[in-house]
């Protein structure tokens, strides 16, 4: 007997935690996790989002926010829709409760990952949330067999209000607050319409401060970015992480690094590193970003955004440098000049050609380098062997 083509013989069946196992670091990583949940507060329309973390395994870790909240049919349609795609049901911007309906933020949520984000704490949770005059309570589970989770309680009363409470029983990944309150400092910038909280204490968004110079740099006819160069003092240095930081929206991209693609800008060990950050910031790059929001997807646009904003911070670490440069090559001719003036004048234009080109093609580079390279045996090198010596270092 032939089967109709319209009749499957049989439906998926899912193993016992797919669904925390899909989620890959989400699911074992509390700074992943409550990061997540701090973002969907924000895509929510929500001006706070409390955090409480427990002192111990087995308490309840809460994490409450004055959002928009759901209807029991949004969170049915949104919340159990495994790979809810937010872009095409709500759009790319946040939604708002009606009392702040003359607010604007960009969303951050695509692929309706992150509200799964309590499994990387116990395989069960509870959701109470509030909009239109109703309050909502859904206790919701992972399983497995013919469903990813379930939907296993819920209990909807009349009330007001507006917002979302998730409580969940900490039975592994316990975070640690101040850990968390670092984490969730250097990932969002500071919004006088965000607040984060954790265990009742202010979260410190990321502020900048020392800006020596802002830019905006066109990658293409229709992408642009503006590049902020900060010098860090000795506070800043504590809250701002150092190196090139994408901001997209209000949120960090991966996390600050001196490396684009396969340029190396600086040595992250170098005092000039350590003093500086580069905040590089667009509206237009979210199609950019990966749906995690652990770094950008491998494009060509990608590759044109990091090789523009490489060449702006090679060339203003290049002006920074410009002292530390000139007493550099003034140090090493005079630790040398015995040996140089025993040179034929040839030679010695060689050698001052050849600092000079390795202390602004390195220009963090220490006396002690250039020196080292520049000799050996106590004679100079030829201009090749000298770059080559540089370059190893």
């Amino acid at each position: 007997m032939q089967k109709s083509p319209d009749k499957p013989i049989q439906g998926s069946l899912f193993e016992e935690n797919y669904l925390t196992r899909t989620l890959g670091s989400l699911a074992v990583n509390p700074d992943l996790a409550l990061t997540e949940l701090v973002a969907n507060a924000w895509d929510a329309g929500a001006s706070f989002v409390k955090i409480k973390i427990p002192s111990d395994l087995g308490e309840k870790l809460i994490v409450e926010d004055d959002g928009c909240g759901m209807t029991p049919n949004q969170f049915r349609k949104r919340w159990m829709t495994l790979g809810y795609n937010r872009s095409k049901h709500q759009g790319k911007s946040a939604e708002f409760p009606v009392n702040r309906k003359e607010w604007r933020r960009r969303a951050y949520g695509r692929n309706g990952v992150g509200r799964h984000a309590l499994l990387c704490f116990d395989n069960i949770y509870k959701v109470r949330t509030k909009r239109d005059g109703r309050i909502s309570l859904f206790i919701v589970s992972e399983t497995s067999g013919q469903e990813p989770f379930v939907l296993m309680d819920e209990k909807i009363e009349e009330g007001e209000g507006h917002g979302t409470k998730l409580t969940v029983a900490v039975k592994c990944n316990l975070p640690d607050p101040e850990r968390i309150r670092t984490v969730l400092s250097g990932r969002f910038l500071s919004d006088p319409q965000f607040k984060i909280y954790v265990n009742k204490q202010t979260v410190a968004l990321t502020k900048h401060e020392g800006l020596i110079d802002q830019s905006e740099i066109q990658i293409d006819n229709e992408l642009k970015v503006e590049v902020l160069f900060f010098k860090l003092d000795d506070t800043s240095k504590r809250v701002l992480h150092h190196g090139i930081a994408f901001w997209v929206g209000g949120r960090l991209v991966g996390e600050p690094t001196w490396t684009l693609a396969d340029r190396i800008i600086l040595d992250g060990r170098t005092r000039l590193a350590k003093r500086h950050t580069i905040v590089v910031r667009g509206e237009d790059l979210f199609d950019l970003v990966l749906q995690d929001w652990s770094a950008f997807k491998l494009l060509p646009k990608t590759e044109k955004l990091f090789s523009k904003v490489a060449d702006y911070v090679e060339n203003k670490i290049r002006e920074i440098a410009s002292d530390q440069i000139q007493e550099t090559k003034e140090e090493v001719i005079r630790r040398h000049r015995p040996e140089i003036e025993k040179l034929r004048p040839l030679a010695q234009i060689e050698v001052g050609d050849t600092v000079n080109h390795i202390t602004n093609k390195y220009p963090t580079l220490g006396q002690e380098y250039v020196s080292i390279a520049g000799k050996i045996g106590g004679r100079p090198l030829n201009y090749k062997f000298l770059c080559a010596k540089v370059c190893a270092i």
